[in-house]
């Protein structure tokens, strides 16, 4: 575990050494995604949010119904749940909607007022377009609206961009178009000269889908019954407007559908009420009169019992039955509260024809005083009944409250909820450096260039005799090599490997001469070669160094040396070897310059004149090193490399590929195929894993 940790920081390390390096890519991606975040900012316009507060009340209305059965009809209880849904409901919200006005849009158009914040505002109430009366094949684009000078007057032109008409705020206008009329009329505006607004009309389900969309209500707490309202705008007086208007929209709805069913049963008992009225009065008369036909009749304690049973039972049968009317309306035939009614109802039926049965025992004149009797009782009864409810009924209308009570109106808030300004910087800054890195990464992986020694090691057959790390980033400082001026740097230590393995690798009796090339320019051949050369003359050892590039040699210049005549001039015969080479600051190193370029570098590397040139100067020197053109592009390389017995490739760390390091080797040991080659990584970076895993430093 103690292993994987540390691979894992190992692998962060090295990604964010990787991020550094490639700083070029990181910082134009920070900036960039700093401008779009910064741009997105400010392009997204700002948004007020509001709230108001609810409360859901859970109340049972006591009220008496139609002759005893209305308590039912008015038990009320609304669950947070279902109370939202009705809500969100197209009821509630397109109510809104229409009130509002708020299916027509009226949207700024110039882009630069929009990110500078300084749009106008337009609101429209009214915007009839006969588009029926149009060719089909017609294309239709928005209508626009252009403020005038004082922010009242405005011009309204057509899908065409042609004048429609100009008007007024607060007025409605109605202007032929198109063979029929079209309307327009703005409520408010507030904007400067010239500005300009798109104007549409929504469909109305289009309408309550977008204020569904900004609007949202949920429960605060859990079975708290107390409902947030919140809406989203642009505007907050506008939203604050809204979001009170569909509150109070809910609240009247609410009370309204409370009312409705109390409403329903006293308009049926005020139409029946002359009937019942008109009945009564009835039953009064005929018992009046046939008192007065028969005269006064005696009515025996028996005939009173049988009476008052009778209106008892009367009574009973009557409520009963309305308690089932009012209960028909709530269930089903077939539920358990109706049967139980329908078997009370049943038994009640039975006891008043045993009732009957024993009035028939009576004396006629008595069974006809009973039978008025019970009329004109059971008449009084049924009105004065009728009229308690009716009263009951007004009530409660009258005192209905509803469900629902507001408890926060919403309020104008003075700072947007939206755009999070920091946020969006940050994130939009987060996406950058994500962005950065995965251009990094894959740049990394897609790049053919090596890194592990051991790879090209194994690849190619040739060892790796030195990795040099990024160090002076010229072979001398001064006049001198760095090999002389900073002996503790840690390039020169790579450099004292590389000497040393040359020297283990150079057999008694091989020719003591040593040729450095490059796959390609800068990859820091003639550092090599300057600070290797510096390094074998630090040992007391007699050292030429030439520079064998006469196309572009620059050796000269390393030593501070005017370029004059060199190496070219030798082989065209035009100067000698005594007096082309130069001696340097540094003890026991000289020099030999490439002169001025000739017309045919390769065929003068290739000619005996240097042969027997190179033949010469081993016999005056212990060691010498030649620095040849990269082998990539001339031939010169291989020419003038085929008398060394060590042939040293400096390759850049992460820039080859590995084809072309063996294409590259090949190249260079055409000519002398019996050479000790070996490669040099230059501009080695330390951190990722090669196989070796330690670092240069001081010791």
């Amino acid at each position: 575990m103690a292993s994987s940790k540390k691979k894992e920081e190992t692998d962060l390390f090295d990604l964010l050494k990787d991020l550094a390096k490639n700083w070029k890519i990181m910082v134009p991606c920070l900036i960039l995604s700093g401008i779009v975040g910064a741009f997105v900012a400010m392009w997204i316009r700002p948004v007020y949010k509001v709230d108001a507060l609810l409360q859901i009340e859970s109340k049972s209305n006591k009220s008496v119904g139609l002759m005893g059965g209305l308590p039912s009809l008015f038990a009320s209880s609304s669950p947070a749940e279902t109370e939202i849904e009705l809500i969100k409901s197209r009821q509630i919200i397109g109510d809104a909607v229409e009130k509002l006005r708020l299916q027509y849009t009226a949207t700024p158009t110039n882009k630069l007022d929009r990110l500078l914040h300084r749009e106008g505002r337009m609101e429209i109430t009214q915007l009839e377009i006969p588009w029926g009366k149009l060719p089909k094949d017609e294309k239709r684009g928005p209508w626009t609206a252009v403020a005038e000078d004082d922010s009242l007057h405005f011009t309204l032109f057509d899908h065409k961009n042609q004048k429609v008409l100009e008007g007024e705020v607060g007025h409605t206008y109605h202007v032929p178009y198109a063979g029929d009329t079209a309307i327009f009329s703005v409520y408010k505006m507030t904007a400067q000269k010239g500005q300009t607004f798109n104007v549409s009309k929504m469909d109305r389900f289009d309408a309550i889908d977008a204020f569904r969309g900004a609007f949202d209500v949920k429960e605060r707490g859990k079975k708290t019954g107390v409902l947030e309202f919140t809406y989203q705008d642009i505007y907050p007086d506008r939203a604050t407007k809204i979001l009170n208007e569909v509150a109070s929209s809910y609240l009247r709805q609410n009370v309204e559908q409370r009312n409705a069913e109390a409403q329903k049963t006293l308009e049926f008992l005020e139409k029946q009420l002359p009937d019942v009225k008109a009945k009564m009065d009835s039953s009064l008369l005929k018992y009046n009169t046939y008192r007065n036909k028969v005269g006064s009749v005696d009515i025996g304690a028996e005939t009173q019992i049988i009476l008052e049973k009778r209106n008892v039972l009367q009574q009973k049968l009557l409520d009963l039955q309305q308690k089932k009317q009012s209960a028909v309306r709530l269930f089903q035939p077939e539920h358990p509260t109706i049967k139980t009614l329908e078997e009370q109802e049943n038994n009640l039926k039975r006891e008043l024809a045993n009732n009957t049965a024993a009035t028939k025992r009576l004396p006629n004149t008595q069974q006809e005083v009973l039978r008025l009797t019970n009329e004109v009782d059971m008449s009084k009864h049924m009105y004065t009944t009728m009229l308690n409810n009716i009263q009951q009924l007004k009530l409660v209308s009258a005192g209905e409250v509803g469900s629902v009570r507001i408890v926060d109106f919403a309020e104008e808030v003075p700072y947007p909820t939206k755009p999070k300004k920091k946020t969006i910087f940050i994130i939009a800054l987060f996406f950058g450096f994500l962005l950065g890195a995965a251009i990094v990464t894959l740049k990394s992986k897609f790049s053919n260039g090596v890194r592990d020694a051991h790879f090209i090691e194994r690849e190619t057959g040739f060892s790796v005799y030195a990795k040099v790390p990024k160090g002076n980033p010229k072979g001398t400082k001064g006049t001198r090599p760095l090999a002389v001026v900073e002996p503790d740097d840690i390039a020169v230590e790579s450099l004292r490997a590389l000497r040393s393995s040359l020297e283990f690798s150079m057999e008694d009796g091989c020719r003591p001469i040593i040729g450095v090339s490059g796959l390609i320019p800068g990859v820091g051949k003639s550092f090599i070669s300057v600070n290797l050369a510096a390094l074998c003359a630090g040992l007391g050892k007699k050292v030429l160094l030439i520079d064998a590039d006469l196309r572009k040699g620059r050796l000269h210049k390393e030593f501070g040396i005017k370029r004059g005549k060199g190496l070219s001039q030798i082989l065209l015969g035009e100067a000698s070897v005594d007096n082309v080479i130069q001696s340097t600051e540094v003890e026991n190193l000289f020099i030999m310059q490439c002169g001025v370029v000739p017309p045919n570098p390769s065929e003068l590397l290739g000619s005996k004149h240097y042969a027997s040139m190179i033949e010469e100067l081993e016999k005056q020197y212990d060691l010498i090193i030649i620095d040849t053109p990269p082998i990539m592009l001339v031939t010169d390389a291989a020419l003038a490399c085929r008398f060394a017995s060590q042939i040293v490739m400096v390759i850049e760390y992460n820039r080859h590929s590995i084809d072309a390091i063996k294409d590259g080797m090949t190249q260079l040991l055409k000519g002398n195929s019996h050479a000790h080659a070996s490669f040099v990584i230059n501009k080695y970076e330390h951190g990722h894993s090669d196989g070796y895993g330690y670092k240069y430093g001081k010791y």
